[in-house]
């Protein structure tokens, strides 16, 4: 794959890469990863994005990566050797499973027996989960997915996936390569108490545990290693460090951000369901290193029978930055294979999936895809 970092974030300067992009032969298409301070809006990227003569998708996230470091401002542009089959899902808050489900169709191909999807959708945007199950649902465990939630680290909605159309609010835009790839996520968070259960919740918002207010619940939890004084206002500064996780059977709980309080209830980036069991999560430095240290190493093994790791694409959620601090350039250092093309994001929220365990949307995780070419 070809890869082209601009440090500027000028709408120009891309406008310009992806030129040279298209100019290459054997690009069939184009993924376009850009910074949100690059500050793009659909009044000057849509002619942009319109005129592009390739299949071209990808998103605006808080920062970017590329060769084992990370860019708050720029954009990366990775020309694919293969034309990807693509679907776009506008209001996708409002989507119905049906809806979901015949977007999908355009993605499956019999004769496609080791694809891989990106997927990119906005981090604020309701329904992810559901997303993956419409996918999984059309194409089963077919493909391997890899791929983030976009969007700003204000919290501010606003348009943020790329696409030929411009850029979208409220949208996912999914792409099938026929490639190989390795794909694994790993977190590093460990039980701090639980299990809860959760017995009333709609969508991301969780409004009780044990038949208790969420919030009353969590505080007291926190409470007994977080012993300062913490209100509404300090939340998400204090909850960062103390993530919920579904507990799933024989494998890494899924990790559940909590970011703000909506008066008893605890607003989450990603589904709760009712009914699930959750630990509250704490972790270390240590941990959380190792866990991205094992997702790169179990991406590389996948890959072996198909050869040799040569593009690397890096999905981090950006809280990881946050609680690493300066260690975070550690994380980004042991995910960088020299000799490799390593490229990817700081996201709201991951997607992943291996080809054996079903698809997932993600959060505080690391996910690491590898391709042989």
């Amino acid at each position: 794959m070809f890869t082209y970092l601009d440090t500027t974030g000028s709408a120009k300067t891309l406008q310009q890469l992806l030129e040279v992009a298209q100019a290459q032969p054997d690009v069939k298409g184009l993924l376009v990863l850009a910074a949100d301070a690059n500050g793009f809006v659909p009044e000057r990227l849509d002619p942009l994005l319109q005129a592009v003569r390739l299949p071209v998708f990808g998103g605006v996230f808080p920062a970017i990566i590329y060769q084992g470091r990370h860019y708050t401002t720029g954009s990366v542009i990775v020309g694919l050797p293969v034309t990807p089959r693509m679907t776009t899902i506008h209001a996708l808050s409002r989507a119905t499973p049906a809806e979901l489900e015949a977007a999908m169709a355009a993605l499956d191909d019999v004769n496609d027996t080791h694809g891989t999807a990106f997927c990119w959708a906005d981090g604020f945007s309701q329904q992810l989960t559901l997303l993956l199950q419409a996918f999984h649902s059309q194409v089963g465990l077919k493909y391997k997915v890899i791929g983030g939630g976009a969007g700003s680290l204000d919290l501010h909605p606003k348009p943020c996936i790329i696409t030929n159309a411009g850029l979208l609010e409220d949208a996912a835009v999914l792409a099938v390569v026929d490639l190989p790839s390795g794909v694994a996520a790993r977190h590093g968070w460990v039980k701090l108490s639980g299990p809860y259960h959760v017995t009333q919740s709609t969508g991301n918002v969780i409004h009780s545990l044990n038949w208790r207010p969420a919030v009353q619940v969590y505080k007291a939890a926190v409470s007994t290693i977080y012993t300062s004084e913490w209100d509404e206002d300090r939340f998400y500064e204090v909850s960062q460090n103390f993530p919920f996780g579904i507990q799933r059977y024989g494998v890494e709980r899924v990790v559940r951000d909590p970011v703000r309080v909506k008066g008893d209830s605890l607003v989450c980036i990603g589904d709760v369901p009712q009914g699930a069991l959750v630990d509250i999560l704490t972790a270390t430095n240590t941990s959380l290193l190792v866990a991205a240290d094992e997702a790169l190493l179990e991406a590389e093994n996948q890959l072996r029978r198909y050869g040799r790791a040569h593009t690397v694409f890096i999905i981090d959620c950006v809280s990881r930055m946050i609680f690493l601090q300066d260690r975070f350039q550690r994380e980004l250092v042991n995910l960088y294979l020299p000799g490799t093309a390593t490229v990817g994001v700081l996201s709201l929220g991951e997607f992943a999936c291996n080809g054996r365990d079903y698809p997932s949307f993600l959060n505080k995780t690391t996910v690491v895809g590898i391709f042989p070419i």
